[in-house]
């Protein structure tokens, strides 16, 4: 079976590509606390998370991943500039950022067509001149 894999070789970036197939419930808590960790490393970051190959998530999984990001993100606050997801499907990015602009995330978040396009965009988050505003941008 598959596994998530993670990657931090371009710290302040950090790749995660979620597997194939559904993630056992010890695989989804490992990635939960994974992301916990990136917190309090210290310091400003961002996520790409790659799920183009991934079957998604229950809606369970979803109000779980949502209710950690929001504890999370209260506890440390301006840490993560933003998640770029990568999905393969230009309807599946109009559908994420609708449902991002409608809910209001608790940080930036964008759907790209590749990761190179997630990368781009989180370093441009990242710079130091960033004229972030913690809003959710489409």
């Amino acid at each position: 079976m598959e596994s998530v894999r993670y990657d931090d070789s371009r710290w302040p970036l950090f790749h995660v590509t979620l597997p194939a197939s559904e993630m056992p419930d010890d695989a989804f808590a490992e990635l939960l606390s994974t992301l916990d960790g990136l917190f309090v490393r210290g310091g400003r970051f961002g996520i790409v998370l790659d799920v183009r190959r991934s079957p998604g998530l229950s809606p369970k999984r979803r109000q779980l991943v949502g209710a950690h990001a929001r504890a999370t993100y209260e506890r440390f606050p301006g840490r993560c500039v933003g998640v770029a997801v990568v999905l393969s499907s230009a309807i599946q990015r109009g559908v994420f950022t609708a449902l991002h602009w409608f809910l209001r995330g608790t940080h930036p978040s964008r759907a790209f067509a590749t990761v190179l396009e997630a990368e781009s965009w989180l370093q441009a988050e990242l710079a130091p001149n960033s004229n972030r505003t913690g809003a959710v941008r489409p």
